[in-house]
């Protein structure tokens, strides 16, 4: 082969990893821009206020997504990932069983709150996500309480839909009870859901122990 024609396919190399690169550094760019619209003007933003805020002709924006579902799905992850990260601390926390509990559930209600229209998106489209993360945090806690033991994942779903469906409420009817007085029914209600689960496998956790997350030796951390 030819020095001109390896120096060819070089530079076209190059150049396609530089607009696979592109593409991929663009379509992040549209959705932390069509996040902070969602954010500031709620679901039914329009494609033109995207564009705008991510610097972008209007028909350039779905040149990276198949359609607006994409964008949404990816929109949605976003939020959870956000989410979890403001949670996380919440994760790992030592306490009573009643205490983790509405330390997790408080520091949801929180970030609700604050990013109404954000968590209304999430919960449409991102809940599923944090199925996995939380499921870990339980196992974790069960193992501190001397159960090797993870909550199936359909009750940990059911949880954050009781979590969210609650919440998705509160958000519309905030004059008829105050965020604290949420947080602590929702707390009683998920410690119920999760002791009913356990009674049923013949475990039970002391609600007075102080407990502290154990990582499954396969686990990271």
């Amino acid at each position: 082969m030819s020095e001109a024609v390896v120096r060819r396919d070089t530079i076209a190399a190059r150049r396609a990893g530089g607009d696979v690169h592109d593409r991929a550094e663009r379509r992040r760019l549209i959705v932390e821009a069509a996040v902070r619209v969602i954010e500031d003007h709620g679901a039914d933003a329009g494609l033109g206020a995207i564009a705008d805020r991510a610097g972008l002709p209007r028909p350039h924006v779905y040149r990276h997504f198949t359609g607006k579902a994409d964008l949404d799905q990816e929109v949605a992850r976003q939020a959870s990932l956000l989410l979890s990260a403001w949670i996380r601390p919440s994760l790992t926390a030592r306490g009573t069983p009643p205490d983790l509990i509405h330390g997790i559930v408080g520091r949801v209600l929180r970030w609700a709150a604050e990013h109404p229209n954000l968590y209304r998106f999430r919960a449409r489209l991102g809940a599923a996500a944090a199925v996995g993360e939380l499921g870990d945090a339980l196992a974790a806690y069960l193992r501190a309480a001397g159960h090797d033991a993870r909550p199936p994942a359909h009750v940990v779903a059911g949880v954050i839909g009781l979590v969210d469906g609650a919440i998705l409420w509160w958000l519309d009817h905030r004059d008829e009870t105050g965020l604290d007085d949420l947080a602590e029914s929702l707390a009683v209600q998920v410690l119920l859901v999760l002791a009913e689960t356990l009674r049923r496998a013949g475990r039970t956790i002391d609600p007075a122990a102080e407990l502290t997350p154990v990582t499954s030796p396969s686990a990271p951390g």
